[in-house]
């Protein structure tokens, strides 16, 4: 069998160029399924990063029951600067918040000179953990907040977190179930493209077969076949994937960098791209083997 590599070799590159339009076409519908796949998994990729850098900053916000006493408020302070997920607490008075209040309106401060009452209530801001700057573990937190101070109004932009998140994962299922498709479509374009090519060869294989040709020896050629299909489209897929990330990021650092500040956008990890070329020839194999499976019978 090792002695036949040549002529598999030989075999597949004669076929290929026979039938080149076929197979272009098999190898441009890799390409397309595998570039959707790779720009779903570099834009849920670069979510989460952004998801987990604006975790970084974030700190929960304990306002205090404006009623309750120096005593219990200094209690309160010590039990959560206790709890193991809290990094620092830091005490906010009312008059605090309300000097910072002013500080942000700025030109537009005196419109509080006539206020009677400070209605600012004391706050703790409350910086956590690294380990426990994500939605599960901040859930667990504020839950033991409420234990210590049961009348606090507890705010770390839970809404927006929610949301952000939810539409995360909503992300990832329409990723999923487009990749899903597109795979088996491809898988189902290649069959195809294989059995257009078995057809045009028929006479050939029915004279090796006669010869004594194996089954195996048969279907090795169309197997390199499929996997340099696979290999082609996803080398392009990925030369297109990374030409369009560099223009992008070009793009958003001179138009929207005094806006966003720096980006750091990424690439694929080093896995990934190697999944995503895997994956290529995967779908070459696979489509030829559907198609063999049905159509050739030798």
């Amino acid at each position: 069998m090792f002695s036949k590599i040549p002529f598999f070799f030989r075999e597949a590159v004669q076929g290929i160029k026979n039938n080149l339009l076929i197979h272009l076409l098999a190898a441009g519908t890799i390409t397309f399924a595998l570039l959707t796949l790779g720009i779903f998994m570099i834009t849920v990729i670069n979510l989460d990063r952004t998801f987990n850098e604006w975790g970084k900053d974030m700190q929960v916000i304990v306002y205090l029951d404006r009623a309750g006493s120096a005593q219990d408020i200094a209690r309160a302070g010590e039990d959560i600067a206790r709890l193991p997920q809290t990094r620092k607490v830091t005490y906010v008075s009312k008059e605090e918040a309300m000097a910072r209040l002013k500080e942000g309106l700025k030109s537009q401060a005196g419109l509080l000179d006539d206020l009677r009452d400070n209605p600012l209530p004391p706050s703790f801001e409350i910086e956590l953990k690294e380990e426990h700057k994500n939605p599960e573990a901040i859930k667990l937190f504020i839950g033991e907040i409420t234990k210590i101070a049961a009348a606090a109004e507890v705010d770390y932009g839970q809404e927006w977190l929610q949301r952000f998140s939810a539409f995360i994962g909503m992300l990832k299922l329409v990723g999923l179930s487009v990749g899903s498709f597109l795979l088996l479509a491809t898988i189902f374009i290649i069959s195809n493209t294989i059995k257009l090519t078995i057809y045009s060869r028929r006479e050939e294989i029915e004279i090796m077969k006669l010869v004594g040709a194996t089954n195996l020896s048969i279907r090795i050629p169309f197997f390199l076949e499929g996997i340099a299909q696979g290999l082609l489209a996803s080398l392009l897929s990925l030369g297109l994937l990374y030409g369009g990330y560099k223009a992008l990021l070009h793009k958003l650092i001179i138009d929207y960098s005094l806006f966003l500040g720096p980006l750091q956008l990424t690439f694929l990890p080093l896995k990934l791209t190697a999944a995503l070329v895997l994956l290529g020839m995967a779908l070459g194999i696979f489509g030829c083997a559907f198609s063999m499976g049905r159509f050739l019978r030798v």
